[in-house]
């Protein structure tokens, strides 16, 4: 008897717990100096999230292995630190799994971030062998599959994890841009195996095995398996986030039925769970590029895939920048995981991650919140700085400081949050924005009373064109930036 469809399914668990930004503000002398900008209840939403999502799905992953079947782990380091500071046997129990003989621990960013965005590599080497080295410690063996971020399509990668070991790449694998291309055979981008995960099947778990409106619920484990079977291609990857479980509610006893019975509704259909490290061994069906894979916008300012908005490119570029103004880096470094960028897009979660939605307001509000974090920490490190004149001069701002760029009859809809971002958008911008605020004086006087810059404002009023005021200014960005060093 033939099978048209898929014999092997890789099934991933994911574990991760960010340190999010407090948008509510704090009255004064509440908190203690270096916790102000993260949210004030991180320790008592870490523990409902292991009571409610991380315990639940260990326990169904434990079930698995002791009957014998293949799991992927991908658990970030931010998790792995806040459960060993837990009074729970929780630590010990994921050291269990990890160093099961039917796990396979993928290698990551620490702080599940966005590092593998910047243009220097030190920053992603530093956390993803820092992830690397808890891994082994934990487990026994360092993770030889990457798992990238659902920001980081960015082929520049590729040879930096080479150079760090890894044998493949994780990456999504979206109906919509991969058009013709299937995700359930091994591709290769620059010689490196690159595994996409199958979102439609991920999806069908983690957004509608819930939903009642769904035209083929409810979704059991023989319905499933079926699927599986039935898609064509070599394996089907499948990555599902602990979170999903906290959504269970009253169906968690069908929820953990599903997945109780799933392996033996796979095993009716001849479909094996295997490991990502036996999958590569394939033949790569083609050459692709991570930017293929991007969530581009179509707006020419977003210059990064990955990046759905314009608040997320602002948040990023001051991110990006802080690298040299915040020498706590720690804070910095919580400051760079993709749940912040996320939570300042509307919609956000697929390929097996909880769904959040937000409103407009919301959106923002965690932008602006998430700005004005950044520049506390800047701010709390300035007199660390070689030059306090830079370090003002390129600081972030938040919203209410910062350029909103306008014409005669209303606003652009662009906002420069820093000097770097006001260099950017003078080439952007038109004649009539440009002519609007230089006749007025905004761009010196902003300049002056912002950034405390006199001598960048005297220059920048004497400029007629938008692109001579973005020369200006970049070149000031420039001598301003090697005055930190």
């Amino acid at each position: 008897m033939s099978h048209p469809g898929c014999r092997s399914l890789c099934m991933g668990l994911s574990i991760h717990f960010p340190y999010f930004v407090e948008t509510k503000e704090r009255k004064e002398g509440t908190v203690e100096r270096g916790d102000i900008c993260f949210s004030r209840s991180q320790k008592a939403d870490f523990r409902e999230c292991l009571s409610r999502a991380v315990f639940p799905a260990m326990d169904c992953i434990l079930a698995w292995l002791d009957s014998g079947e293949s799991i992927t782990l991908s658990v970030s380091g931010l998790a792995i630190e806040q459960l060993i500071g837990e009074e729970t046997d929780g630590a010990d129990i994921l050291a269990q799994a990890m160093q099961h003989r039917f796990v396979e621990n993928l290698g990551q960013t620490y702080y599940r971030s966005v590092a593998g965005l910047f243009q220097e590599k030190d920053e992603l080497i530093h956390q993803v062998s820092r992830h690397a080295e808890l891994i082994e410690r934990l487990a026994g063996r360092k993770p030889k599959v990457y798992e990238g971020t659902e920001f980081e399509f960015n082929s520049a990668i590729i040879d930096t994890l080479k150079t760090l070991g890894f044998l493949a790449l994780y990456s999504e694998g979206y109906d919509y841009l991969l058009s013709a291309m299937s995700p359930n055979y091994v591709y290769s981008c620059r010689n490196l195996p690159i595994l996409l995960r199958n979102c439609r099947l991920s999806d069908d778990i983690a957004h509608r095995f819930h939903d009642h409106t769904w035209d083929r619920y409810p979704l059991t484990a023989e319905k499933y398996a079926r699927w599986v079977a039935e898609t064509p291609g070599d394996c089907i990857h499948i990555r599902l986030d602990a979170g999903i479980f906290s959504r269970a509610g009253s169906d968690a006893q069908s929820f953990s039925e599903f997945f109780s019975e799933l392996p033996d509704a796979l095993h009716s259909q001849d479909v094996s769970t295997v490991l990502p490290s036996s999958v590569v061994r394939n033949p790569p069906l083609g050459e692709l590029q991570l930017e293929d894979l991007g969530l581009s916008s179509p707006d020419t300012i977003n210059t990064l895939t990955g990046i759905q908005n314009i608040q997320q490119q602002s948040a990023f570029w001051c991110l990006e920048d802080a690298r040299d103004l915040i020498t706590d880096r720690e804070s910095w470094r919580r400051l760079q995981s993709t749940d912040h960028f996320a939570r300042m897009a509307i919609t956000s979660g697929s390929c097996g991650r909880v769904a959040v939605r937000s409103t407009n307001q919301e959106a923002y509000d965690y932008f602006s919140s998430y700005l004005r974090c950044l520049a506390h920490y800047e701010a709390a490190c300035q007199a660390q700085i070689r030059s306090r004149l830079a370090a003002r001069a390129l600081r972030c701002l938040p919203p209410d400081t910062a350029f909103h760029f306008h014409s005669e009859y209303r606003f652009t809809g662009y906002s420069a949050h820093s000097l770097k971002e006001f260099s950017r958008l003078l080439e952007f911008i038109s004649d009539e924005a440009f002519r609007f605020h230089q006749e007025r004086g905004d761009f010196s006087r902003w300049i002056t009373e912002v950034l405390g810059d006199t001598a960048l404002a005297g220059s920048i009023a004497q400029c007629t064109q938008p692109n001579e005021a973005a020369n200006m200014v970049r070149e000031r960005v420039q001598e301003l930036c090697n005055r930190l060093k």
